[in-house]
C-alpha cells in the first residue's frame, strides 16, 4: 500500500473516531437531543410501551451519562492511537483497535439481542463496526 493512501486511511480513522468520541459527549449531555429521537424512539418503543415514563426518562439520562463517558473516553484512546502509533504502522494499533472494537461489537450485540433491542445493534453496532471495520481491512497488510 502506498505511503499516500495509507495516510488516507489513517486520517479516517482519526477523524471516525474523533467523530464518535464526539457523539458520546453528546450521548452523555443531550440523550434526548434530536440526533437520538430514533433511537429514543426504538428504547421507548422496546422497554416502555412507546411511552416514555418520568422514571424511564430519568433512568435514561442518568444511564446516558455513563454510557456517554464510556464512549467518549473509548474513542478519545482510539483516536490517539490512530493519530500515533498506527499512523507510524505500528502493528499493536491495528490489533488494539480491531480487538477493542470486536469486545466491544460482540458484548453489545449479544446483550442487546438478549434483550429484545435488536435496534441498537441495527442502530449503533453495525454502522460503526462498519466503518471502522471498513479502515482496518483497508489496512490490513500495512499494519498486521
Amino acid at each position: 500500500m502506498s505511503e499516500h493512501i495509507f495516510r488516507r486511511w489513517q486520517r479516517a480513522l482519526v477523524i471516525v473516531s474523533a467523530a464518535f468520541a464526539l457523539l458520546g459527549v453528546l450521548t452523555a449531555l443531550w440523550p434526548f437531543g434530536p440526533l437520538f429521537a430514533l433511537r429514543n424512539a426504538a428504547i421507548a418503543e422496546t422497554f416502555f410501551g412507546g411511552v416514555w415514563s418520568p422514571a424511564g426518562e430519568a433512568y435514561h439520562r442518568f444511564a446516558s451519562g455513563p454510557l456517554g463517558g464510556t464512549m467518549a473516553g473509548y474513542f478519545v484512546l482510539q483516536t490517539v492511537i490512530a493519530a500515533i502509533p498506527f499512523g507510524r504502522r505500528e502493528r499493536w494499533a491495528w490489533h488494539a483497535i480491531l480487538w477493542g472494537m470486536v469486545t466491544w461489537f460482540a458484548i453489545d450485540s449479544a446483550v442487546s439481542l438478549a434483550h429484545g433491542a435488536a435496534f441498537n445493534v441495527w442502530m449503533v453496532n453495525l454502522p460503526a463496526m462498519l466503518v471502522v471495520g471498513v479502515i482496518l481491512y483497508a489496512t490490513h497488510r500495512a499494519l498486521r
